[in-house]
């Protein structure tokens, strides 16, 4: 199944230095946000191209600032996975801040990297920072929707980055940079725990792959960062069905938006620039559709 991908083109450029991550789009006032991970700001693009910077939110010392970032439709807040201060949810009408989780039973986290929101709220985060093949010390956590308790949800993981729920809500899909693969696992008892972790697909080239995003119809956009290029994979063989190449190699996150939500937005952390391109299926909305309907 071919997902028709339009022509790669310069959404924006972003002046100053340092990687850039994390795009966002917030269709209730048409920006694309995004993070500039060093200088610990939440930066946009206007709908007239214009670039600003949004808020500052801190980076304490080099690259402990904001990295992943996503929209929550639902709840009409930007959700932040920062290095230092945890899960942070940021009102985009406000500028209101709120530390959703900042450690777990006292001890801080190795270092948020990316996440997701759930139908239910709940929400799973990848604490990636300091580990490797050789030190898999890296975990996936989850926090309930409802009652707000963090769980170890994975771990002996090599550097996990982006993190992804299926349409259907019965799999999770996370990125272990540290291998270059795509990680799969069944969801039980409404996503509290899980079963078959499992190397889903294999990636060559780059440093290793990167954050992601998720269309309609669950193929997965999978940003190889220092390969320049996003992997197209279908949900249920692990296919790569497309891979769609970018001018530059720090292709580090692709997420959808856009008026339709048929835009794929890549950032370049590296280069410092957005590219978009148009696809045929629209971006699965977070949080998804719930299973029940």
């Amino acid at each position: 199944m071919k997902i028709q991908a339009g022509p790669v083109e310069k959404f924006a450029d972003v002046p100053g230095t340092g990687l850039i991550e994390g795009p966002a789009w917030v269709p209730e006032d048409g920006h694309l946000y995004f993070v500039e991970i060093e200088a610990g700001l939440i930066s946009r693009i206007t709908p007239d191209g214009s670039y600003e910077q949004f808020l500052d939110i801190g980076a304490p010392d080099d690259l402990m600032g904001p990295n992943g970032m996503i929209y929550d439709e639902k709840a009409q807040k930007l959700l932040i996975a920062h290095r230092d201060k945890g899960i942070v949810s940021l009102d985009p009408k406000t500028k209101e801040l709120e530390v959703i989780v900042g450690d777990y039973h006292g001890k801080k986290f190795n270092g948020p990297n990316d996440l997701i929101i759930d139908y239910a709220g709940n929400i799973y985060f990848s604490d990636p920072w300091g580990t490797s093949v050789s030190n898999r010390t890296g975990a996936v956590y989850r926090v309930d929707g409802e009652t707000g308790e963090i769980i170890p949800f994975m771990g002996n993981l090599a550097f996990p980055n982006g993190v992804l729920i299926s349409p259907d809500g019965q799999f999770i899909y996370v990125v272990e940079f540290g291998t270059n693969r795509l990680l799969r696992a069944m969801l039980l008892d409404g996503g509290k725990s899980h079963v078959f972790l499992h190397a889903f697909t294999y990636f060559t080239g780059g440093f290793g792959v990167d954050s992601m995003g998720m269309d309609a119809a669950g193929n997965l956009y999978i940003a190889s960062f220092g390969g320049g290029r996003v992997f197209v994979v279908e949900p249920v063989r692990g296919d790569i069905i497309e891979t769609i190449e970018f001018p530059g190699l720090g292709t580090d996150n692709a997420r959808f938006g856009g008026p339709e939500n048929k835009t794929l937005f890549v950032t370049d952390g590296l280069e410092k620039v957005i590219w978009k391109v148009e696809v045929a299926i629209p971006g699965m909305p977070i949080p998804g559709p719930s299973p029940k309907g």
